[in-house]
């Protein structure tokens, strides 16, 4: 049998820190573009497929050993990423069918 290491957090700290990264994605995007509305960033960045995805990429971050906020920041970039890249490729299967 293999030993998992696991993080030193908690549920609770991981929901915290999930909220958070989803949140500052959300605002991030916002301000870098007004015209995205902030209230369904918010809504996308926290449906269990997003929170999931974060979660994920936070905690392989920590067992990576970067300090919370780097595992953070590299979650809620590459949440941004995923969103962006989805939001195109809707866009232009979207152009195809026009």
């Amino acid at each position: 049998m293999t030993a998992q290491l696991q993080p030193a957090i908690t549920a609770d700290n991981l929901g915290e820190a999930v909220g958070k990264i989803a949140a500052f994605a959300a605002l991030s995007l916002h301000e870098s573009f007004p015209q995205l509305d902030l209230d369904q960033l918010v809504e996308t960045f926290t449906r269990p497929s997003a929170t999931d995805f974060l979660a994920r990429r936070f905690l392989a971050g920590l067992d990576g050993g970067k300090t919370p906020g780097e595992a953070a920041g590299d979650a809620g970039s590459a949440l941004m990423r995923a969103w962006a890249d989805a939001r195109n490729t809707a866009r232009a299967a979207t152009a195809l069918t026009a």
